[in-house]
């Protein structure tokens, strides 16, 4: 999965000289916690010069305040992280995830040939490893499997024919006699799938029974 399969596309930006008073009504009018902010030159396209958070702004005019000498009434400029780190519409989504952890940041404006076309949050990155990993309105079971061919296979079959169809598989340990498979399944009810599993002779290592937790 790519930046740009994730990314908000119409991107709310400001100028640098609007008063961070006006910036934090506009956060609060359009929940929205972060703004790119553009620069516009005579003749030229506007340029992306910072980006400033809800976090930048929240302390200013207060007790709190790292810099008491700024005022509500000052424009945005004093108070933006530059110079911004970006995201290519291309890059893979775990690439700008790595990024934002690293950094400790909030969110990535998205540019193409200097231009902004997007913005990517850890919000967005969250609901991206939810529908890679099939978390979404579903349970995780794992259950160990003799190794031998069609095992997986014979699997996925007991489920399927059961009515639930696997999101995903992972394969967290194996051995000289068996394997052990994570699986997302699309059910709410865990529980009864692997009851139902266990009957027929498979070794369900999670969920374990409800009369054990």
């Amino acid at each position: 999965m790519l930046v740009k399969n994730i990314m908000t596309k119409k991107v709310v930006a400001i100028d640098p000289e609007m008063p961070i008073g006006d910036v934090y009504t506009l956060m609060e009018q359009r929940n929205i916690r972060h703004f790119p902010i553009l620069e516009q030159s005579e003749g030229k396209s506007a340029k992306l010069v910072g980006i400033v958070s809800d976090r930048d702004i929240r302390t200013v005019g207060s007790d709190l305040s790292a810099q008491p000498e700024i005022s509500l009434k000052d424009p945005v400029r004093r108070v933006m992280v530059q110079p911004v780190m970006t995201a290519s519409p291309l890059d893979p989504v775990e690439e700008s995830a790595k990024v934002l952890r690293t950094h400790k940041i909030g969110a990535l404006p998205v540019v193409e040939n200097d231009e902004l076309v997007g913005i990517v949050t850890g919000i967005d990155f969250l609901d991206a490893l939810v529908k890679m990993t099939g978390v979404e309105a579903a349970s995780r079971l794992e259950i160990e499997v003799a190794d031998r061919p069609n095992a997986l296979a014979d699997l996925i079959r007991a489920i399927s024919v059961r009515g639930f169809s696997v999101y995903s598989v992972l394969t967290p340990q194996k051995d000289a006699d068996s394997v052990s498979f994570v699986l997302r399944v699309n059910t709410i009810d865990g529980h009864g799938l692997a009851r139902s599993l266990s009957e027929d002779g498979y070794n369900v290592l999670w969920p374990l029974p409800k009369n054990n937790l």
